[in-house]
């Protein structure tokens, strides 16, 4: 594979690709055997490695610009033809489910694999094509308006990821401007963003409703492979943060109140953990990387190969630039079984967290890609994959000094009292969006109504020093998560356990902790998330007991 920058993009014939799945599906109706069918469908699997390549590639290139107006037209095409295209794999499936050799496919490709497709049947309906595209258009209409959002800021043009640093300034007055300047430019835009999410909120309560559910949260729930647990097991998870992690993290932000020297916090102090200065990684991007290459060459054979790959080919994109999706991910291109690394370096210590946490999920898809046979086996569920990342920000603990020199045990403090600090936050999103879906017809005064109501529950030290905006509850929307991930965000939480527990245990036998998190990294998404926390030796989140026993555990190292 030559250079990410490199690589020719083509769209691919959505007319030639429908034909071939029609002609596969029939070809194994008819097979005379188990072998036969199995080979035609692998063929077939194969043969759509390059679609979904494409499909990313013009996914990265339009998120790297959202302006790019080629790439922006590309998508568009995308999120028209694939939904049209799950139809056709959907029948595929069914012939492999209603087969007398079922079992056989049970028996090679594990149950999961049969699970998967069983649901697959509830979730895709000619009757919600158009409804599926309509909605790859409004969450493309979100990226660009908050991609685009900026504001003059001292002097220089800055979006939102800008003015981010600025709040972590020593500089209290500053840090204050730049909170205002950024909750004025989240209201600049609120109109638009807010007929945004009332479409998007009507669009996926109608395709919920067409395709047999009694809500758009069941709906949300299979559709994110939730097959272990219900809305009622998240309620009981957020009661235990509620109950434990809420009270602690009260605690730290006194602490950091008294240690800054303030009265009162207030939002804009929330991000700076010492008076002096948080710590600041060292180095442009280009030296952050080859520390972080140097990092992944001492931790361990496979993730120095792994990382090597990554630098060589340039599989990544970190710097902010106008036009720029905020946020961060990591993708696949899956024909050449690489992942790919998309962030917004801001000159804070997050350039490090995405070096650590989106290269532990670009980890887990290179390992479990040469492992898999099939694509949809390569990530798990994204409560499993997020232990992945998360976990290895904590395993990469004892080369902090590469990045922060002196200032490295401040950034491990700072890292693990908001790795914590922000499991609240993590459930109030989640609880929005059951009480949005619960009661779809909500305007945007009552979601923001909502918002201020959560805030008050889950981070009771929350203050936004009088921007009216973002005290009466627009903070919400600045996670793109609820308009573009519908439902997902408690994964991080719930992965935050898995995660604090390998940070436990890597504290005690360090060889043991990395020999499990391998193995769970090589698994991917052949399993459900139970048998994969099983196979890691990890609690199960929603046990009564469990998130106090945690908690208990990292107490010694943040009082």
């Amino acid at each position: 594979m030559q250079k990410f920058s490199e690589l020719t993009y083509t769209r691919p014939d959505a007319k030639a690709a429908g034909e071939a799945l029609r002609q596969c599906a029939a070809k194994m109706r008819a097979a005379g055997s188990y072998e036969e069918m199995r080979d035609l469908f692998l063929e077939q699997k194969e043969a759509g490695l390059s679609w979904q390549t494409m499909s990313t590639i013009a996914h990265i290139r339009n998120t790297v610009d959202t302006r790019d107006a080629f790439y922006e037209e590309e998508m568009k095409f995308f999120y028209e033809q694939e939904p049209k295209l799950e139809l056709l794999w959907q029948e595929i499936e069914r012939v492999i489910l209603e087969s007398p050799a079922r079992e056989q496919w049970e028996r090679e490709f594990g149950s999961f694999f049969i699970k998967n497709m069983e649901v697959n049947q509830k979730l895709a309906d000619e009757r919600v094509v158009a409804d599926r595209i309509e909605e790859g258009r409004l969450t493309q209409r979100y990226s660009k308006i908050s991609a685009t959002a900026a504001t003059d800021f001292r002097g220089e043009s800055c979006n939102f990821y800008g003015l981010l640093k600025h709040m972590q300034s020593t500089d209290r007055a500053e840090r204050r401007e730049a909170m205002m300047a950024w909750g004025d430019l989240y209201e600049r835009i609120s109109g638009e963003l807010d007929e945004v999410y009332d479409q998007l909120v009507a669009l996926r309560v109608g395709i919920a409703k067409k395709l047999g559910f009694d809500s758009y949260i069941r709906f949300a729930y299979l559709n994110r492979g939730r097959y272990d647990y219900t809305p009622e097991d998240a309620a009981r998870f957020r009661r235990q943060v509620k109950e434990v992690v809420v009270p602690v993290c009260q605690r730290l932000r006194d602490e950091q109140a008294r240690r800054l020297g303030v009265e009162k916090l207030r939002y804009y102090d929330e991000a700076l953990i010492f008076p002096e200065g948080n710590a600041i990684p060292q180095g442009d991007r280009a030296e952050l990387v080859a520390k972080a290459q140097r990092m992944y060459r001492e931790i361990s054979p496979e993730t120095g190969e792994f990382f090597d790959r990554m630098v060589e080919q340039e599989l990544f994109d970190l710097e902010t630039k106008p036009g720029k999706r905020p946020g961060g991910y990591c993708t696949f291109l899956a024909a050449y079984k690489v992942p790919f690394i998309f962030s917004n370096f801001n000159g804070t210590s997050a350039d490090v967290d995405v070096l650590t946490h989106e290269a532990g999920h670009a980890f887990e898809a290179y390992t479990a890609a040469r492992e898999a046979r099939l694509l949809e086996m390569v990530f798990p569920t994204s409560e499993v994959a997020e232990i992945h990342s998360m976990s290895m920000e904590h395993f990469a603990y004892p080369w902090m000094e590469q990045f922060f020199g002196d200032k490295a045990d401040d950034y491990r403090y700072a890292h693990l009292m908001d790795a914590l600090e922000v499991i609240p936050y993590m459930v109030s999103v989640d609880e929005f969006q059951h009480r949005v879906f619960e009661k779809p017809e909500m305007t945007a005064a009552e979601r923001r109504r909502v918002w201020h109501e959560l805030e008050q529950t889950y981070l009771p030290w929350r203050d936004y020093d009088g921007h009216a905006f973002l005290e009466e509850g627009g903070f919400w929307m600045q996670k793109q998560h609820i308009f573009l991930y519908p439902f997902y965000y408690i994964d991080y939480a719930l992965a935050q356990m898995g995660a604090f527990e390998f940070y436990g245990r890597m504290k005690k036998d360090r060889a043991q902790a990395w020999r499990d998190y391998y193995e769970l990294c090589r698994a991917g998404g052949s399993r459900g998330y139970f048998d994969l926390l099983k196979l890691a030796g990890l609690s199960n989140p929603f046990e009564e007991g469990t998130v106090q026993r945690i908690v208990d555990s990292l107490l010694e190292d943040l009082f």
